[in-house]
């Protein structure tokens, strides 16, 4: 009887085993049909199995069918809308252990499809989990999508999520994460000047010029076509006192944009303010901005920042003759003569202030307006500022009773 009943075992589970390898095939064929609610229970079955399993396989099939299903619950008119909503987290799970178990790579290319299209389920989510200002979630789900592409044997995709998942961490001031994913972004060589330009900003707040200047370096080798990324190695140079070096990428930008009429202009004002606050150059600097006001009058980038730099030299020598002893005979008259020529300087400054507000106030897309309302609040300050400091009272109050205006809208 001892004998009969081990017997009985066994067949049993020959029996047991043969029927899960039979939801394999049933599974597949069902898959085929398009039968997906009945191939989604044959093989759930067989990936709990002990005989099915550990079979690579077995999880192909789960992969493939999952991958199905969100298929189908995507489309206009799904015939299984709600028969697994977690049909990328399986389909993923599925794919990493096909992978794992896959020791031939005989299911290589079904699995890199599979990675694929979850990946790209998984980036759509956290686009939409940022544009809802879900951060953490954004960055969850492009972690998600990351792992997918880069088991897909398409790395680069990666990168798009990469740039997501660091977008959220910059809403967060997440500076350990916006370096994790950005940094990664760069070892891809990626092409995103915002990547660069807040790598580079984190370092110089960190005071890590060294690192700054390697961001910068990473960014000309990697675009060599982009001006922008030698307008960021003259801010390092020029930050590090290397004038001369600086310069010389500053006219390596304009000469690789001299034959843009749209972009060269631009490009003159980039410079500019470059040589005013990073090089302490003002007739450099006004040399450019004048240059980018000839091919384009009519425009608040040039305009303000010359205003802004005379302004700020004005500001500069006000400062300096308040500080002058009005008890040392030795420096009588340089007061006034300070504040002579700080009078000068803001006069010059109200003419080009008053250009980039006037550009501003002539714009007639409001949506355009609303845009430059930073800009021209700055302007208005600055106008409102030397209007005073010249006499021109109600000008002065005129300017800053439009700046309480605009802060309250």
């Amino acid at each position: 009887m001892k004998k009969f009943f081990v017997t009985a075992a066994i067949v049993a589970l020959g029996l047991s085993a043969s029927a899960q390898k039979l939801n394999v095939s049933s599974a597949h064929e069902a898959m085929k049909r398009g039968y997906l609610n009945k191939a989604k229970t044959y093989i759930d079955a067989a990936c709990l199995h002990e005989s099915t399993k550990d079979d690579a396989n077995t999880w192909r099939y789960k992969a493939l069918i999952y991958s199905q299903i969100g298929g189908d619950a995507q489309s206009k008119k799904p015939k299984f809308k709600d028969l697994a909503p977690d049909w990328a987290e399986q389909a993923y799970t599925a794919a990493l252990e096909c992978k794992r178990l896959d020791a031939k790579q005989e299911y290589a290319n079904d699995m890199n499809s599979v990675f694929t299209y979850v990946g790209n389920e998984y980036y759509t989510k956290a686009t939409k989990h940022y544009e809802a200002k879900e951060y953490a979630e954004a960055v969850e789900q492009s972690e998600k999508a990351i792992t997918c592409f880069n088991n897909s044997g398409k790395g680069t995709f990666a990168q798009d999520a990469m740039y997501i998942a660091g977008l959220s961490s910059v809403a967060t001031h997440d500076t350990a994460n916006i370096k994790k994913y950005f940094n990664n972004m760069i070892r891809k060589r990626t092409d995103i000047n915002y990547v660069y330009v807040t790598l580079f900003t984190i370092s110089i707040s960190e005071k890590d010029t060294a690192q700054a200047m390697k961001i910068a370096n990473s960014y000309e080798k990697n675009c060599k076509n982009d001006y922008r990324a030698y307008l960021l190695s003259a801010t390092g140079y020029l930050l590090n006192k290397n004038i001369e070096k600086g310069k010389m990428k500053i006219n390596t930008a304009l000469d690789m944009t001299k034959d843009s009429a749209n972009l060269y202009p631009e490009v003159l004002v980039q410079a500019g303010n470059l040589l005013d606050e990073n090089a302490g150059d003002y007739d450099g600097a006004q040399s450019k901005y004048n240059e980018s006001l000839t091919l384009r009058p009519n425009q608040f980038s040039a305009n303000f920042g010359l205003g802004k730099m005379l302004y700020n030299r004005a500001v500069d020598k006000t400062n300096a003759a308040n500080a002058v002893d009005p008890f040392d005979e030795e420096k009588a008259g340089l007061y006034d003569k300070l504040n002579e020529e700080a009078k000068s300087y803001y006069s010059q400054a109200i003419t080009y202030l008053e250009k980039s507000v006037a550009f501003i106030d002539g714009l007639t897309d409001e949506n355009a307006k609303t845009m430059q309302r930073a800009n021209l609040v700055n302007a208005l300050i600055a106008l409102g500022n030397a209007y005073a400091r010249v006499d021109k009272l109600n000008e002065s109050n005129a300017a800053k009773a439009r700046v309480d205006q605009l802060t309250k809208q």
